[in-house]
């Protein structure tokens, strides 16, 4: 039998491991390869890729198509510590360990089928192929309530009883880690003072901002200690348009979630949180709708929890929410101020427009989340 191939770029599969493995996953011993192809999904990126393998196999005399997911991630050195928020082996992992197969009715993942370790050191997850394009769609504000909704319901499964894993290479300070990384690659304080100065003179309604930034800069920490004091959950941590999508399952709305390079053990509210702070600077959020949007995924949210059992304060619920994402400020201030140092010298200063909008909303929330610490206490 003539087995023909078509790879992308340097990208090489085995034909053995692959028809060994479509027996295994279709249960056939007599399974014959005879073709395979490789497309590449989205970008080539850095830290990882992901391919499709399609396939045409022979079993039982009745040719067939097959297809696989391949999501190869490659050594990082500056990512090798489990308490990174990154940790560049953690989703081989996670998918290895098997406790993806023991999530809650409300969330599921793709099917693994194996994860291989190649002799450049890096990770080969291979995976159910999953017609994303069928569930895709626009994330409308009626869509993240229901978003949010599901995910209270998963989060609240770990709040009620369910014991959380207790894998090693699961992070256990995730927004610590990512905020410790982000300061890191920040300008020094100094500089973005200078910057902020000589840029924003014309900007009069802002020159408060800078005393409200330096404020909650030096109230991180704090934050950080608090949110690590919340009832604790099993967290996917990266929810967006292009990892989570809903499904029907026996006429039931679940999640489908995708990409868990970032799964930890987090407080309450944080998952809302980081969705939240990362919709709003992509633009999916408003920013002129900020209040409605939040006050209306929090309350879904919090009936995901309630629906699941958890009769708990709903004001650590809002603490973890609103402190998480109000945390992105750190990020924001410093890629805004960044644009402004650049945009001055090409006389273009409303390309820098939305960012400031964006820091500004970040900033009202972490006074907020710094005023629901204080009634925590």
């Amino acid at each position: 039998m003539t087995i023909t191939n078509n790879t992308v770029d340097e990208f090489k599969v085995d034909p053995a491991y692959l028809q060994s493995l479509l027996r295994r996953i279709v249960s056939s011993k007599c399974l014959q390869l005879l073709s395979w192809s490789c497309s590449l999904l989205g970008k080539n990126k850095g830290e990882s890729s992901v391919y499709r393998v399609s396939c045409t196999i022979l079993d039982n005399d009745v040719e067939q198509n097959y297809a696989l997911i391949i999501k190869i991630l490659k050594p990082d050195y500056l990512r090798n510590h489990v308490d990174h928020y990154y940790y560049w082996k953690r989703e081989a992992l996670v998918y290895h360990s098997g406790i993806l197969s023991q999530l809650p009715l409300s969330i599921r993942a793709p099917l693994c089928h194996a994860v291989e370790e190649h002799p450049d050191e890096s990770l080969w997850i291979w995976l159910e192929d999953i017609a994303i394009e069928a569930i895709q769609c626009d994330w409308s504000f009626a869509h993240m309530c229901k978003i949010s909704y599901l995910l209270g319901k998963y989060n609240g499964v770990y709040i009620t009883g369910t014991h959380l894993p207790n894998e090693s290479f699961l992070c256990r300070s995730w927004i610590r880690s990512w905020v410790e990384v982000c300061a890191a690659y920040a300008k020094p304080i100094e500089e973005q003072k200078n910057i902020w100065n000589s840029c924003l003179e014309d900007f009069n309604a802002n020159s408060s901002m800078w005393g409200l930034y330096h404020i909650n800069r030096n109230r991180v920490n704090s934050l950080l200690e608090t949110i690590e004091l919340l009832p604790r959950v099993f967290a996917h941590q990266d929810v967006h348009w292009d990892n989570i999508f809903i499904e029907q399952v026996n006429g039931i709305d679940t999640l489908l979630a995708i990409d868990w390079q970032f799964a930890s053990i987090s407080g309450v509210g944080e998952e809302l949180g980081r969705m939240f702070g990362y919709a709003l600077i992509k633009n999916k959020i408003p920013v002129n709708k900020v209040e409605e949007y939040k006050e209306e995924l929090f309350q879904n949210y919090l009936q995901g929890l309630r629906d699941q059992g958890w009769d708990g304060n709903s004001k650590l619920v809002r603490f973890g929410f609103i402190a998480s994402a109000s945390l992105r400020f750190i990020m924001v201030m410093d890629k805004l101020i960044s644009n402004l140092e650049e945009d001055d010298r090409k006389n273009q200063k409303e390309k820098s427009r939305h960012l400031l909008l964006v820091a500004q909303a970040l900033l009202e929330l972490a006074e907020e989340s710094w005023k629901l610490r204080s009634e925590l206490r």
